[in-house]
């Protein structure tokens, strides 16, 4: 049988921090001995990162440890942002296999990493679930599921870019007894359980769906055969429209998670940001390559709207669970949500618990997250991503 256990702390002491959580995590799980523990920590724990490995394998009698850095970290008791905080999950797996793993240097050598990180998945049987957590400063996530497609075609991405508070320059990872930056660090899940994936948008369609009728590269100069700029202004118009620079921080665009259905309905569509914009030219460029035909809405960034979408998303997970409750679940949260969002912490994982239950939760805050949308893994932005686990009977 799976067991799992989860512990937070906002302790600034790294040794008191591991023992609080880790013990928590120990004792909810009603275990003696961990099979894995997965930890997210803010870099305020860095100085300290030796003992927090060393009190790690010391409280749950294993090494086999992985995770990264987060600006923030939160689990189902709440959410820490803007102090120091460190998340421990800790599982006793019986028939499931968890094969922890870390590979750097990640820069420039993701396809090649991708397709590591799967080639000898014989060992373990068809994965399930693959959790990964590049550093956000150096990986090019769409590189890193080429590589794994090209080893064994789809399967499931959950997870984020490691961040961290803007102090260091670095984010990092972990695995085993080694914390490095530059890498890749993660989780391949084998064996006889279901995970449900749920991904929930910070950001909501103002517009119908429009047709970008002229584009080149990642410029969009036209759209329902108007100028681009025209079209946005017409959408953000008011006090937005005389600060173009905070507009940006507002309004995105949300483009056909699958070309090929080129729908950009409710799920469907992935959000980018508007990275420039000349409004003598009539041009807006945005952050991912776009195609005449293509079509695509513009969305704003906005704390009600974003509730209103999380809501949807735990119903439809609460459906899928039919009356079960998760053995454990993993919650990668955009750094540009919880608070900044919202303007009080907690929302998201408040939400998560009073919909679902009382069950073990960890995950962080990241620069970027990791899910499937259209049937293929994307680049997130601005999402919430859940992956709710479950044991087969």
């Amino acid at each position: 049988m799976l067991q799992a256990g989860v512990g937070q702390s906002s302790n600034p002491s790294t040794e008191r921090a591991v023992q609080e959580a880790a013990t928590r995590a120990m004792t909810r799980a009603g275990i003696g001995q961990a099979d894995l523990v997965l930890v997210f920590f803010t870099v305020d724990h860095l100085p300290g990162y030796q003992r927090l490995i060393a009190g790690l394998r010391d409280l749950t009698g294993t090494d086999r440890i992985v995770g990264s850095s987060g600006v923030g970290i939160l689990t189902g008791e709440g959410e820490i942002e803007g102090s120091p905080g460190l998340a421990v999950l800790v599982l006793s797996l019986d028939y499931i296999q968890a094969s922890p793993f870390l590979f750097y240097p990640l820069r420039d050598r993701d396809r090649e990493v991708g397709a590591e990180v799967v080639r000898n998945v014989s060992e373990v049987g068809r994965p399930s679930l693959l959790m990964l957590l590049p550093d956000a400063y150096n990986g090019q996530p769409r590189r890193l599921f080429e590589g794994i497609e090209e080893q064994i075609g789809f399967l499931p991405v959950v997870g984020a870019g490691s961040s961290e508070s803007g102090t260091q320059g670095k984010t990092y990872q972990l695995c085993g007894e080694k914390l490095t930056t530059n890498a890749l660090s993660g989780l391949l899940l084998s064996g006889p359980l279901e995970s449900s994936i749920g991904i929930t948008q910070g950001c909501q369609p103002v517009t119908e769906p429009m047709v970008i009728t002229k584009a080149h590269g990642n410029l969009i100069l036209e759209l329902n055969n108007h100028p681009a700029f025209e079209v946005f202004a017409k959408v953000i118009k008011g006090p937005l429209l005389d600060d173009l620079r905070r507009a940006l921080s507002y309004v995105f665009v949300g483009l056909p998670a699958d070309p090929s259905q080129n729908n950009v309905g409710p799920g469907e569509y992935l959000v980018r940001n508007i990275v420039g914009l000349d409004p003598q030219k009539g041009i807006l460029a945005v952050g991912e390559e776009v195609f005449e035909g293509e079509r695509m809405v513009f969305t704003l960034r906005d704390a009600q709207r974003a509730r209103e979408d999380l809501n949807q998303m735990l119903e439809r997970q609460l459906g899928k669970l039919n009356g079960r409750i998760p053995q454990f679940g993993l919650y990668f949260n955009c750094c540009a949500r919880g608070t900044s969002l919202y303007g009080i912490p907690g929302i998201d994982t408040a939400y998560i618990r009073q919909a679902l239950g009382d069950f073990p939760l960890i995950g962080f805050f990241g620069n970027f997250e990791l899910g499937p949308l259209g049937g293929r893994n994307h680049l997130l932005a601005y999402t919430g991503v859940l992956a709710l686990i479950t044991e087969k009977d």
